[in-house]
């Protein structure tokens, strides 16, 4: 049976096999408006501020060869957060997180978003960054859809 995280299970188990590290990651904000939560800043967010700051922290030419998936999911308590996943050549992993945990330098850079900016109108208030154990259960909690394409 496929279900709507089946092709994001076997692209990131297809990134293990070939030895890249799979990260997850949890960004949350305090976004409470749908409109908002629904705007383009979010995806921009994402994929130009937070994306960004990763690539800063990998060498120029495994920039290209960084992979990455996410969603938006609202909190119970009416908040806006992202859950998504990296895929990085095992050989560059250790520049964004270690055994001892995330890097100083992406957490420094994070730690930049707890303040609104210039082109950023938003916060973010925590993160968490580590490897994923098991890519089916972060990707069926993540997305939160377990159920079969109709």
């Amino acid at each position: 049976m496929m279900t709507f995280t089946t092709p994001l299970i076997t692209k990131y188990n297809h990134y293990r096999t070939l030895g890249h590290a799979v990260l997850a990651v949890t960004l949350s904000t305090y976004v409470k408006s749908p409109w908002f939560a629904a705007s383009d800043r979010m995806r921009k967010f994402w994929d130009h501020h937070f994306i960004y700051r990763v690539k800063q922290c990998l060498p120029y030419k495994a920039r290209t060869k960084l992979d990455h998936d996410w969603v938006l999911e609202e909190s119970p308590k009416g908040k806006y957060h992202y859950h998504g996943l990296l895929a990085i050549d095992s050989a560059y992993a250790h520049r964004i997180w270690s055994p001892i945990g995330l890097s100083a330098k992406l957490s420094n850079a994070l730690d930049s978003f707890a303040q609104a900016g210039n082109y950023r109108d938003f916060r973010i208030n925590k993160y968490l960054i580590e490897p994923v154990a098991s890519i089916e259960a972060w990707t069926t909690y993540s997305t939160k859809q377990n159920q079969p394409f109709t």
